[in-house]
C-alpha cells in the first residue's frame, strides 16, 4: 500500500487506528472513493483525507493482508453505521477545538454599492450605512466577544470601499484597545486607489482580498452595470497588480453561468497581459447560485474542471475548486464556525447572506435569541438522502444553507477525482505528497 496523501493530523491524534479483529467481516468504507489512474488502483478516504495506492477487496478479514487498510478505515466492519460514526467524530472534533465567543467578524459598513450586478442577491435592500454610534458600539462588541490573541475582521457589503471611514475607525478602535488584528475584504475593486492601498497595508492590515470580475471586458461591463463606469476593467487589473506588489494576496473570483462560460478563455488572456505583478495573485471560477441549483449545473462544472486542467501552466495561478478540502472540516461555513456578521444597523446574523429570520441579536445587547442561531447552524440531524453519501464529511448536514447543488454527489466526485489525479501525477512514483501539494 503506497501512501499518496497523509491523513488529517488532528484525526490521527484523536482517533486510534482501527484494530483488525479476528472473525469480523470487513467491507469498503462508505467514505472510500475508489478510482483508477494510469492503470493503477487508488482509494481516497473522504473523512480521514488519506489517499493510498491500493485495490480494496469487496470483503476481507484480519490477517489476510489488508490490515493496513483496516487500520486506516478504508475497510470497516460490515455492520458499522458510517453516518453515526462520522457524526460522533464530528462532535468530538468540535468539542476539542471550539471555544465560546466569536472567532471572526464579518462587518458590512454599508449595503450601498456603485455596481448593479445582474446576479446580486442583495437587490432591493435599502443602501443603509453604519452610523457613528453603531461603529463605536461595534468596536465595543468586538473587544468584548472576540476569541484568541488576534482579531479577524472581514469587510463585506454592499461595496465596503464606499465607506473607508468606517473601516478606518474600527481598525483604529482595535489599536486603541491594544488588540492585534488583521483583515480580509470582498470588493468589486473599482474604488481602489493608491491611498486605499496604503491604508490596506498599514492601517487595515489587510492580508487577503477577493475581487469579483465576471469575464472579458464586454461581459464584465454588462454584468457589473456600474452606475458610472470609468474603464474599471483595466483599472481593477492595475489595482490587483499593485496590491500584489504590496504583499496582499488577491483572489479574483469570476462568477460564471451558461451565458459567460465560453468567454473565460479571453478573460484569462486579458489577466495574463493586464496584471504586471502576479506574485500574490490567483483566479478561480465560481458558479452563480442559480446555476449551481439549476438542472445544467453538472455540465457547467465539467467545463470549469476542463478549464482548470487545460490551464495548469497559466501565468495566472488558478485557485482550488469548490468541494476540495485539505483536511477534516471542523465547520462548514462562517455560520457554523463561531463567526458573526454585523450588519450596518448593528444586527447580528450567522451568515453573510443575512436572511431576516436568522437575526439573533445586535451589538448593543449581544445574543438575545440564541435558539435562532443554534437552529440555523444545526448539524446534529443528517438528512435521510445524505446518510449513505460518500461525501458526507465535505457536505454534511448543514441543512439550512440557502445554497444547494442540484447534482451534489456527481459534482464532488468530479472535482475530487480531478484534484487527486493531479496530485498523484505531481507526487511521482514512490513519493508522498507533502502538505503544500495536497489538494485534499
Amino acid at each position: 500500500m503506497r501512501e499518496i496523501c497523509k491523513p488529517d493530523p488532528l484525526l490521527t491524534k484523536l482517533l486510534p487506528p482501527l484494530k483488525p479483529v479476528p472473525g469480523v467481516v470487513y467491507v469498503p468504507s462508505q467514505f472510500a472513493l475508489r478510482f483508477e489512474h494510469n492503470g493503477r488502483q487508488y482509494a481516497f478516504h473522504t473523512m480521514m483525507k488519506q489517499c493510498v495506492e491500493a485495490k480494496l477487496p469487496e470483503q476481507a478479514a484480519a490477517g489476510e493482508g489488508y490490515d493496513e487498510l483496516i487500520q486506516g478505515q478504508f475497510l470497516v466492519p460490515s455492520d458499522r453505521d458510517e453516518c453515526a460514526y462520522y457524526n460522533s467524530v464530528s462532535t468530538l472534533v468540535r468539542t476539542y477545538t471550539r471555544k465560546s465567543g466569536n472567532r471572526g467578524f464579518t462587518i458590512l459598513p454599508t449595503l450601498g454599492c456603485n455596481a448593479r450586478c445582474v446576479y446580486c442577491y442583495e437587490e432591493g435592500m435599502k443602501p443603509v450605512s453604519m452610523t457613528p454610534e453603531t461603529v463605536e458600539q461595534t468596536i465595543r462588541f468586538i473587544i468584548d466577544t472576540h476569541i484568541g490573541d488576534t482579531v479577524k475582521l472581514s469587510w463585506f457589503g454592499g461595496e465596503p470601499l464606499l465607506r473607508p471611514d468606517v473601516i478606518d475607525r474600527i481598525c483604529e478602535g482595535m489599536r486603541e484597545a491594544g488588540l492585534e488584528y488583521y483583515s480580509t475584504m470582498i470588493t468589486n475593486g473599482s474604488l481602489i486607489t493608491e491611498e486605499i492601498i496604503r491604508k490596506m497595508k498599514t492601517d487595515w492590515k489587510l492580508k487577503r482580498i477577493q475581487v469579483s470580475m465576471d469575464g472579458a471586458e464586454e461581459e464584465y461591463i454588462f454584468r457589473k452595470k456600474y452606475v458610472d463606469y470609468q474603464d474599471y476593467y483595466r483599472s481593477v487589473m492595475r489595482a490587483v497588480s499593485r496590491m500584489s506588489e504590496e504583499g496582499i494576496h488577491v483572489n479574483i473570483r469570476c462568477n460564471v453561468d451558461t451565458n459567460n462560460m465560453d468567454g473565460i478563455e479571453q478573460f484569462l488572456s486579458d489577466l495574463e497581459s493586464g496584471i504586471a505583478n502576479k506574485d500574490n495573485e490567483s483566479m478561480y471560477l465560481a458558479l452563480l447560485n442559480n446555476a449551481r441549483m439549476g438542472d445544467d449545473d453538472l455540465s457547467l462544472w465539467k467545463k470549469v474542471v476542463e478549464f482548470q486542467e487545460k490551464h495548469k501552466a497559466s501565468k495566472i495561478r488558478l485557485g482550488r475548486l469548490i468541494g476540495l478540502r485539505r483536511g477534516f472540516r471542523k465547520s462548514h461555513c462562517m455560520a457554523d464556525g463561531n463567526g458573526v456578521v454585523i450588519a450596518p444597523d448593528g444586527s447580528l446574523y450567522p451568515c453573510e447572506h443575512c436572511p431576516p429570520e436568522s437575526r439573533f441579536g445586535d451589538v448593543w445587547n449581544g445574543t438575545t435569541e440564541p435558539s435562532v442561531k443554534d437552529e440555523f447552524c444545526r448539524t446534529d440531524i443528517t438528512a435521510e438522502k445524505c446518510r449513505k453519501c460518500m461525501f458526507l464529511p465535505d457536505c454534511t448536514s448543514f441543512s439550512n444553507c440557502p445554497v444547494k447543488d442540484t447534482h451534489c454527489r456527481e459534482l464532488r466526485e468530479l472535482v475530487n477525482l480531478s484534484a487527486l489525479r493531479d496530485m498523484i501525477d505531481r507526487a511521482g512514483d514512490g513519493e508522498t505528497a507533502d502538505d503544500g501539494d495536497a489538494y485534499c
